[in-house]
């Protein structure tokens, strides 16, 4: 109860400082708004017009590209190689032919029996009859005879003409390469350029470019055999055929003659009456001839090859790297100044009318439609273009 006392008392001791601190206002003079009036006015807009309104679309002139940010490209990446190779198997030693000559063989050999040793041999030539003759007759005798030889038998032999020819005595061998192979690899490659931006300058990058790099290697090798050195060489060439006998027959022919007086008719008594020697051959010999020759090749100089790679393995080592390119990766546009290309459109009052009403006497106009519409007269000014092109000052 004290305590509600005492609360009561605090309170109205704050609230008679406040009104003592704040004075009350001097009372305003009243105004009677109620008061007759004679008429009550206003300004009414009766014709519009546009004019520029604020800024809607700013550019910025005098503007110069700066690089902010640097990165490095390609570093590190091998721009040349060094191909080496490695003999993994070797050929054994082989022995071949340098020089070639060729001597002469019979291809086709003629045989002939022809006669060593003759001897003479007395034979009869005609029998006669040891009796007494009753017809006698005369012929002619011959008294000196002599002979003749003739060929029995023929046979061809060839002719053989000899010529000169040149051929070659030492040879050498080169090796060349049998089979090519074609290789390929990629190349990245930076190439500048340069294109238009959209608010006109003109932009300034690298892009970077694959590029495909050929080159042509061995992958077959072969030997090849040239002549170093020349002579002259002799060999036989068969022109033709000539006849030679093999076999002779003589023959005896008489030289003088004689008349003789013989008997036609005899009393038969056999005996030889008349007697010649003949040659007959007593022992035989074989005669060969060549009527055919080929040409045979032999080797004249020969050569141990030494041995050779017959398998090799490759192995590529870069011996040198990019340094790598510097390239800008971000831009900064450092300096110039804001310029207005674009201002909005605002529509203001260009003709007011004051229109006045009685208070109090206000009467509805009759519903008869007096509004005529203003006449649209186009008070737009085009604004004028001073926008100019930005130079490009930016050096890379």
């Amino acid at each position: 109860m004290k305590t509600s006392i005492i609360i009561a008392i605090v309170l109205s001791v704050l609230a008679a400082s406040m009104v003592l601190a704040n004075p009350a206002p001097a009372p305003s003079k009243k105004v009677d708004t109620y008061s007759d009036h004679q008429e009550y006015c206003y300004n009414k807009c009766t014709h519009y017009k546009t004019i520029q309104g604020k800024c809607v679309d700013y550019e910025w002139v005098g503007t110069k590209k700066e690089c902010c940010d640097w990165k490095t490209v390609g570093k590190g990446k091998c721009l040349e190689y060094k191909k080496t190779h490695k003999c993994d198997k070797y050929s054994k030693a082989e022995k071949i032919c340098l020089g070639h000559g060729y001597k002469q063989f019979c291809s086709k050999v003629t045989k002939h029996k022809i006669c060593a040793k003759y001897e003479w041999k007395e034979l009869c030539k005609h029998h006669g009859k040891n009796n007494a003759c009753d017809e006698y007759a005369y012929h002619f005798i011959c008294t000196k005879y002599d002979k003749s030889s003739r060929c029995a038998a023929e046979t061809y032999v060839p002719k053989i003409k000899y010529f000169h020819k040149k051929r070659c005595a030492k040879y050498s061998v080169h090796q060349y390469c049998a089979k090519y192979k074609k290789l390929s690899r990629t190349v990245a490659k930076w190439v500048p350029v340069s294109k238009k931006h959209y608010k006109g300058w003109i932009d300034h990058y690298y892009k970077q470019v694959l590029e495909k790099k050929h080159r042509t290697i061995c992958v077959e090798y072969a030997k090849k055999k040239t002549c170093t050195k020349y002579e002259n060489v002799k060999f036989a060439k068969k022109i033709g055929y000539e006849k030679k006998c093999v076999k002779v027959v003589q023959r005896k022919y008489c030289v003088a003659k004689q008349k003789t007086k013989f008997c036609t008719k005899w009393t038969p008594s056999k005996f030889c009456d008349l007697k010649e020697k003949v040659r007959v051959c007593k022992a035989y010999k074989e005669d060969k001839f060549c009527c055919d020759y080929v040409a045979k090749p032999y080797c004249t100089q020969y050569k141990t090859l030494k041995p050779r790679c017959i398998k090799r393995s490759f192995k590529k080592h870069c011996v040198k790297k990019s340094p790598g390119q510097k390239i800008c990766v971000k831009y900064n546009f450092v300096g110039g100044k804001r310029v207005c290309r674009k201002h909005a459109d605002k529509s203001v009052c260009a003709k007011k009318k004051r229109v006045c009403t009685k208070v109090d006497t206000y009467k509805p106009p009759k519903k008869t439609d007096t509004y005529k519409p203003p006449k649209k007269v186009d008070t737009y000014k085009k604004p004028v273009d001073t926008y100019k092109k930005p130079v490009d000052t930016y050096k890379q």
